[in-house]
C-alpha cells in the first residue's frame, strides 16, 4: 500500500495505491476517482456481513451520525489487482495528515475530522464532558485505535505542535491529539475580550503529547456569511 498526497494545503487529495487484496476504507462521499480494478462496499465501520458484529457497528454509526455528526457509512475499496488506485479528499478545503497506527497511541479526533483508515484502525466515539457542550463545536470526540493507516482532514491547513507544559487553542481550531495530554474548556478571556476581540471559548491542554490544528474556523466562517443568507 502506498498513500500519497498532492496539492498540499489548501486543495490537497489522497492518492492510495493498493496491491491485490489490500483494502481502504473512507468516509461516504470522499471517493473522487478510482481503478476499474477495485470493488466498492458501503457498509458500517467494524460490522461484517452479519451477527452481532453488524448490528453492533450499526448502532456505533448511528451514535457518531446523531451525536458527532459524522457519516453513518464507510466506503470499503478492495484490490482484486495489483496497482490500483483510489482518490480521496476531504469535503471541505483543507488539509490531509497520514498518520501511521502502531496499536499503542490512541489518537483523540474533532469528530468532523475523519477522512480514510486501513481496515485495523478502530473508530470509537467519546464524550467530551458536559463543558464541551457550551463550545459550540460539538460535545463528543472520536476516539481512534489499532494498527494501519490513518487519514485525518481540516478545514485550511494543519499544523502539529509538541506540547510539553500548557498550550491554549481556540476549541474551532483543533483538529486532534495523542499522547498524555488533558485539556480543560475556559474562557479566552473575560467579557470585554470576548465582546470586543471576537474571541470565545478555548481548549487549555496540559501535559506531553502532540497536537494537531486548522487554520482555518469552520464557526468563523459560517458567521461570515451568514448576513448575506439573512434577509
Amino acid at each position: 500500500m502506498k498513500i500519497d498526497l498532492e496539492a498540499r494545503p489548501s486543495y490537497v487529495m489522497a492518492v492510495v495505491t493498493l496491491d491485490k487484496g489490500e483494502k481502504f476504507l473512507s468516509e461516504a462521499g470522499a471517493m473522487v476517482a478510482m481503478s476499474k480494478g477495485l470493488a466498492v462496499d458501503t457498509g458500517f465501520q467494524g460490522g461484517g456481513a452479519g451477527g452481532l458484529d453488524w448490528i453492533k457497528a450499526a448502532l456505533a454509526g448511528l451514535a457518531r451520525k446523531f451525536l458527532a455528526g459524522e457519516s453513518m457509512f464507510v466506503n470499503t475499496f478492495r484490490a482484486k489487482q495489483d496497482g490500483q488506485t483510489v482518490m480521496l479528499a476531504p469535503a471541505m478545503v483543507g488539509d490531509i495528515v497520514h498518520i501511521e497506527m502502531d496499536g499503542q497511541k490512541k489518537i483523540i479526533v474533532q469528530a468532523e475530522s475523519y477522512l480514510a483508515s486501513t481496515p485495523k484502525v478502530k473508530v470509537g466515539l467519546i464524550w467530551g464532558g458536559f463543558s464541551m457542550l457550551f463550545s459550540g463545536e460539538g460535545a463528543f470526540f472520536l476516539n481512534i485505535r489499532g494498527t494501519g493507516e490513518l487519514l485525518i482532514n481540516s478545514y485550511g491547513a494543519i499544523e502539529k505542535i509538541e506540547i510539553d507544559g500548557g498550550y491554549v487553542v481556540d476549541t474551532g481550531h483543533v483538529v486532534a491529539w495523542e499522547g498524555d495530554l488533558k485539556y480543560k474548556l475556559k474562557k479566552a478571556g473575560g467579557w470585554k475580550t470576548a465582546m470586543l476581540s471576537g474571541e470565545g471559548a478555548v481548549l487549555e491542554f496540559t501535559g506531553k503529547g502532540t497536537l494537531w490544528t486548522q487554520t482555518r474556523n469552520m464557526s468563523s466562517l459560517i458567521g461570515w456569511i451568514s448576513p448575506f443568507f439573512s434577509g
